[in-house]
């Protein structure tokens, strides 16, 4: 009998803990003024963290994480909060229903992907650890409602360059991933287009790369052949005013696009570009068939 009620005490204030919790999750909600958010996310040297409308009141969203490249200049807001203002951008396809809520994160690290006296490269390498940058993600997205059904990586120039830093050291803190992207980077040794075949190969991660002009870059046409294999495909329709080409691999979803732009000033429009064409690939809104 004593155990019963001991049984029937721990239920019991198990509920009303439930209960405090809705509780509050309810009156938190309601307090909630949709509108779209810039959050600052403080790890290094500092980050944010833009939340759109639809979910600025709690739900369950895609994040993608936006690696910026050199930062000798010590810029703190490459595309969100300043420069490409990529949160501007990316309002307009949510709020017009073209794509799904995601929320945008992009850390901040200074210096270039080299070497120092310590022999580790300073570009989201020594002295940054993904794996606590997650953890402060996640703890900040709770802080909002926001559980996340999704990680991907998008890594700009110099954030993948330099191997055991960058996106590269990234995939370690994430090791589940929707997409791995990378946009107008190095190409110089076969450590590039290994690191994804040995990755992702057996895995159903959506893997890009996008080019600034293909002839630009005399070890491209290596990488490509090891990404996409010997025999790959067409990708069917691209936007002929940017992209030159894409290819893809066959039976993979993994992509290479070369731009028409070639010029080194056309260097940071290459990621404004992969950014729109990845969330109109792989975060659009399908329109409901009528029954």
């Amino acid at each position: 009998m004593l155990q019963q009620v001991k049984l029937l005490t721990a239920l019991l204030s198990a509920f009303v803990l439930l209960a405090g919790l809705s509780t509050r999750a309810d009156a938190r909600r309601r307090r909630c003024r949709k509108r779209d958010k810039l959050v600052k996310l403080k790890y290094q040297q500092g980050g944010q963290v833009w939340i759109p409308r639809r979910i600025s009141c709690g739900g369950t969203a895609p994040v993608v994480i936006m690696l910026h490249g050199n930062n000798a200049s010590l810029d703190r807001h490459p595309s969100l909060g300043g420069g490409r203002h990529l949160e501007k951008l990316v309002s307009k396809y949510v709020s017009s229903r073209q794509i799904w809520p995601v929320v945008l994160a992009e850390p901040i690290h200074h210096g270039t992907c080299s070497k120092n006296r310590g022999g580790l490269p300073t570009v989201f390498g020594q002295g940054f650890d993904f794996r606590v940058y997650r953890q402060k993600l996640t703890k900040l997205l709770r802080k909002h409602g926001i559980r996340v059904r999704s990680w991907s990586l998008m890594a700009h120039s110099g954030s993948g360059c330099c191997p055991g830093a960058g996106i590269f050291a990234a995939v370690k803190a994430f090791p589940r991933l929707f997409l791995y992207a990378t946009s107008d980077t190095c190409y110089g040794s076969p450590f590039y287009a290994n690191f994804i075949v040995t990755n992702f190969l057996r895995k159903h991660t959506r893997v890009v790369n996008t080019c600034r002009g293909a002839a630009g870059y005399p070890p491209y046409r290596r990488y490509e052949k090891t990404f996409i294999g010997k025999r790959p495909q067409h990708c069917g329709r691209v936007d002929q005013r940017y992209y030159k080409r894409c290819r893809k691999r066959r039976g993979k979803r993994w992509y290479a696009y070369v731009t028409k732009p070639t010029t080194v000033t056309s260097h940071n429009q290459v990621f404004k570009e992969i950014v729109k064409t990845l969330l109109y690939k792989f975060f659009r809104r399908r329109p409901r068939r009528r029954p």
